[in-house]
């Protein structure tokens, strides 16, 4: 499924459908955001003969974490990208502490800077907070347009 989802369009149209799906239905669809722009400088990655090798063993490590039914996408390097569905908020959240956790000692063992240790994640889920637009559907009507 990856393979398929490595066009960041068919992933777009895949996780819309998904949000319209869980709105329809009244039910939860997550999606995390994982920054790597950070990561872009060939010469901070240590074990990797570049980026597109450290992107394929990042993904790899994230693909073990994450269940069959996800979906997972990458973006031009910079960005992958996490369609969680059938998950609330909570479960986002959860995945989230553990990716983080473990990305930081992927990163330890491959960067060569502490200060890179670190990858931002943003959550975005259905339904959100009260009241509150999580830009779900804004993130994902933009994604590939850039």
């Amino acid at each position: 499924m990856d393979k398929l989802y490595g066009d960041i369009l068919a992933f777009r149209t895949r996780a819309l459908e998904e949000l319209r799906r869980a709105q329809r239905h009244a039910t939860f669809v997550s999606l995390l955001s994982l920054d790597l722009s950070h990561l872009s400088s060939e010469k901070e990655l240590q074990r990797f003969l570049g980026v597109g090798e450290f992107v394929k063993n990042l993904s790899s490590l994230v693909r073990g974490m994450i269940r069959d039914t996800d979906i997972m996408a990458t973006a031009r390097g910079s960005r992958v990208f996490i369609l969680l569905s059938d998950t609330p908020s909570e479960g986002a959240e959860a995945l989230s502490s553990r990716l983080q956790d473990d990305l930081k000692y992927f990163l330890c063992d491959n960067i060569r800077s502490p200060q890179n240790w670190r990858i931002h994640i943003d959550k975005y889920s259905f339904p959100g907070p009260p009241g509150e637009d999580s830009g779900f559907r804004r993130l994902l009507e933009n994604l590939g347009k850039d």
